[in-house]
């Protein structure tokens, strides 16, 4: 029997995780074989339906996300115009909170699978449908379920999921889980929905995190939903990684910053750049919030936690718009606070409302106005307008741009120190200057990011342009070897000290020299802000640019 896995992406760069698991855990605990199809939103969906048909499947399995839930219900409805006999299932959060409503209104899709799926999936390929639990299906025109199918207890009899030549691609970021679970009760997560937390052994987790290292996988997502539970053994982790430290991969984890001690913080500072990120989900400082969707964070110490580490830990701190008693100008300290951390990037996300959530299930409550469809964001509510969440829609695009991209760090800086009373404000005027222009609606190269901050700043009639130009020409040269000067840049060489420098370094020619390095004349000294007339070398390597100030 030909047994096919679908995962269809966000992105060409993500993996299923779902899908590698079922797999592997099937063909361990049987003689049937499955066979992993991949795909993306973004690729052609003809495509995609012709490649599963001509594998002359006859079960097919779909995992189903929030992203692409509406292209795999057309799939599965132009799939079964060919293939009518076979067997079609679907699977995964998106569809396990309402699969009788689902299988009433699709006629093509014989069941779904409903909860952990290793054993689910198992049993429906070993035993008579009437002896698996875990499943919606049909018999008789009647919709049928044995019950839920209880958890896997000892997640170490689940096998590690990848192949090696999957590790080896270097474009791809790799999921993997050290737990499942969550003991949280956040009302707008699907999360919160399993709060038992099971956890892989210790030395199952080393043993396929040496995988990674041994193989030189670049990106490694911890999907666990909040790593830093039990501080003995994420710390055993932790030290693990590090004694087994290499270059050139990383580690991401979601984290609780509220509950490191000082004897974490004192160990991440030891920790080299770029072997941990961290995504911390801060989503609110507003009190009434934190209160209905049932989180509380001490904003003092999560200040403290995340500051004490910015240094050598690249920090992504999430804030969510939309939730309940957040309006607009709430949500501007929310804002502020988050980006006075000087964390590497802020994912500012949007309310959906998911079935099968406290904050769908009291929506109304709020008089809650949604998308209908995926992803089911949030429009309006008692506390924010439509119009106001548009506008925070254009701060997110423009965040992306001028912060996010670290692309900025000496311009932005001095634009809103100078002119602006918080950071929110620049960027809600910045993201009005974009939609006012017409510049949200197209696709932007890096030089033309620049070239809008230029004309935005003379727009708004800003003084000290002489200084601005110096700060984002520095940005501009930080970035690598620039193979075009732009207008706005005013540029100054002295070729004879330019040689100097350059003979005295180990270059194999002077062609190569000229490739990897730039001289500029500024009026500022970058490093002290002083207004100083200085010279700048700057020398582009394989792990960044450097830069020395020579007066």
């Amino acid at each position: 029997m030909k047994n096919i896995l679908v995962g269809i992406n966000s992105k060409y760069v993500h993996t299923n995780l779902a899908i590698r698991y079922l797999k592997k855990y099937v063909e361990q605990n049987s003689n049937e074989k499955i066979k992993i199809y991949e795909s993306s939103i973004n690729n052609n969906i003809q495509k995609i339906i012709r490649d599963i048909i001509e594998e002359k499947p006859e079960n097919i399995f779909f995992s189903v996300y929030i992203w692409n839930v509406e292209m795999v219900f057309k799939i599965v409805k132009e799939i079964r115009k060919v293939l009518t006999k076979e067997k079609i299932y679907l699977g995964g959060p998106e569809v396990s909170y309402n699969p009788t409503e689902i299988l009433e209104k699709n006629k093509e899709i014989d069941g779904i699978l409903v909860g952990e799926g290793e054993n689910i999936l198992l049993n429906l390929l070993t035993k008579n449908i009437e002896e698996v639990k875990g499943i919606y299906y049909r018999n008789n025109n009647k919709i049928i379920f044995n019950g839920y199918e209880p958890l896997i207890e000892n997640l170490d009899i689940i096998p590690f999921p990848y192949e090696d030549s999957e590790l080896e691609d270097v474009h791809k970021i790799v999921y993997y889980e050290s737990s499942r679970g969550c003991p949280f009760n956040c009302s707008y997560c699907m999360s919160s929905i399993d709060k038992t937390v099971r956890y892989f052994s210790l030395d199952r987790t080393k043993k396929d995190l040496k995988k990674f290292i041994d193989i030189g996988t670049r990106l490694v997502k911890f999907v666990d939903r909040t790593f830093n539970l039990d501080k003995k053994r994420y710390l055993e982790i932790w030290k693990f990684l590090l004694e087994n430290y290499r270059e050139n991969i990383t580690f991401h984890f979601e984290i609780n910053a509220n509950i490191f001690d000082d004897e974490v913080l004192t160990f991440l500072k030891k920790v080299p750049r770029k072997l941990f990120q961290f995504e911390i989900g801060v989503q609110t400082i507003n009190e009434d919030t934190m209160r209905i969707i049932n989180r509380k964070n001490d904003l003092e110490k999560l200040f403290h936690n995340v500051t004490a580490i910015n240094k050598n830990i690249h920090l992504h701190l999430d804030l969510i718009a939309g939730l309940p008693y957040e309006n607009y100008e709430t949500f501007k300290k929310s804002f502020d606070y988050v980006y006075n951390t000087k964390c590497e990037m802020i994912q500012l996300g949007f309310l959906k409302m998911l079935e099968g959530t406290e904050m769908k299930a009291n929506g109304h409550k709020y008089n809650y106005k949604y998308l209908d469809f995926p992803p089911y964001e949030v429009i309006s509510n008692d506390f924010i307008s439509y119009a106001e969440l548009c506008k925070l829609k254009d701060v997110e695009e423009v965040l992306d741009f001028y912060y996010n991209s670290q692309k900025f760090l000496k311009s932005l800086a001095f634009v809103i120190k100078n002119f602006f009373e918080s950071p929110f404000n620049f960027f809600e005027s910045i993201g009005e200057f974009y939609k006012n222009k017409g510049y949200l609606e197209i696709a932007h190269k890096e030089l033309a990011i620049f070239n809008n901050f230029v004309e935005y700043y003379k727009e708004m009639k800003f003084p000290k342009i002489e200084e601005f130009l110096e700060y984002l020409k520095f940005d501009y040269l930080f970035l690598g070897k620039p193979g075009y000067y732009p207008e706005w840049i005013k540029e100054e060489k002295d070729k004879e000290l330019y040689k100097n420098i350059i003979e005295k370094m180990e270059f194999k020619s002077s062609r190569e020299a000229h490739k990897s390095t730039e001289l500029e004349k500024f009026s500022i000294n970058m490093e002290t802000d002083k207004k100083e007339e200085v010279y700048i070398f700057f020398e582009y390597t394989k792990d960044g640019t450097k830069y020395r100030i020579i007066k």
